[in-house]
């Protein structure tokens, strides 16, 4: 994710935020690998993960992805394989790539109108360029 953007969705929900978002995004990419990159822990599946205390997640698209972005870092040939959770009192911010390939697009829509119902979309999307 090299120029990326955040989009900074508001809410209080916390933990269940962080919980839902990476729920959400196993419907995308159903090999997905979890990182807390806090502690370094690794989870497959998504039912290991307690959300609990958990500030930041870090959504691999699938195992080849993860390894890459180990050895080769914020790479261009990695557009479109990480996703970066990161939660506060507030809102949730997701961390996507600058030209986002549209399902990551579609994806981070859907889950901001999961998170904001009845909000209207210029009142919810606050982006941010990185």
């Amino acid at each position: 994710m090299i120029g990326g953007r955040d989009v900074i969705i508001p809410t209080t929900r916390g933990a269940d935020a962080l919980d839902l978002a990476v729920r959400s995004v196993m419907h995308l990419w159903p090999n997905a690998v979890i990182e807390d990159p806090g502690s370094g822990e690794t989870f497959r599946p998504y039912d290991d993960i307690r959300f609990a205390g958990r500030h930041e997640i870090l959504v691999f698209r699938d195992p080849k992805a993860a390894d890459l972005w180990e050895h080769l870092g914020p790479d261009r040939s990695l557009d479109g394989t990480l996703i970066h959770f990161l939660v506060s009192d507030t809102e949730l911010t997701v961390a996507i790539d600058a030209t986002p390939v549209p399902q990551v697009d579609a994806f981070v829509e859907a889950l901001r109108e999961s998170l904001t119902p009845g909000l209207d979309r210029a009142a919810a999307q606050k982006t941010a360029r990185r």
